[in-house]
């Protein structure tokens, strides 16, 4: 598994990304979860897709009134998938930062979020988008009994 946190300023969001996840991570997401507030059905339905062990699905979670996101992305079969599941909460996560600002979602602002917001988790997802550093980062987390560390990208 790999974290990641960045923080978009112009909206005073924090965001952290788990990749990669598989069923071993899933008591320290839940606690990440509710640290940032999920509770009742939220949370239930969390430890049900985490701890499914289905491949390319994923969940994004955001507290509104402290402005804080968790996004997983879990394991995928191929690039095109994660490509999916990282279109899909990246999706989730420019619509909860809309619906708390007020924002068109049919307008430009959204679209430079949504930008922004690729460009914020660009340098680990480009990891997951080549099958041969895919394959490769795969192997290695394999062999992570400790989670990696992206320090806050600004």
């Amino acid at each position: 598994m790999i974290v990641q946190d960045f923080y978009i300023a112009k909206y005073d969001w924090h965001v952290r990304v788990f990749y990669a996840v598989t069923t071993y991570w899933t008591n320290t997401i839940l606690r990440e979860l509710e640290r940032i507030g999920c509770t009742g059905s939220n949370l239930e339905n969390a430890f049900r897709s985490l701890s499914s062990g289905n491949l390319n699905t994923g969940l994004t979670y955001s507290n509104f009134e402290h402005r804080r996101t968790v996004m997983v992305i879990a394991m995928t079969t191929s690039p095109e998938q994660f490509q999916n599941s990282w279109d899909h909460e990246k999706g989730h996560l420019c619509r909860h930062i809309s619906r708390t600002f007020g924002i068109d979602p049919y307008g430009e602002e959204e679209q430079y979020l949504r930008g922004y917001i690729g460009q914020k988790m660009f340098p680990v997802a480009k990891k997951f988008l080549c099958e041969c550093c895919r394959n490769k980062l795969i192997l290695s987390l394999i062999h992570i009994s400790e989670p990696t560390r992206l320090r806050r990208i600004s």
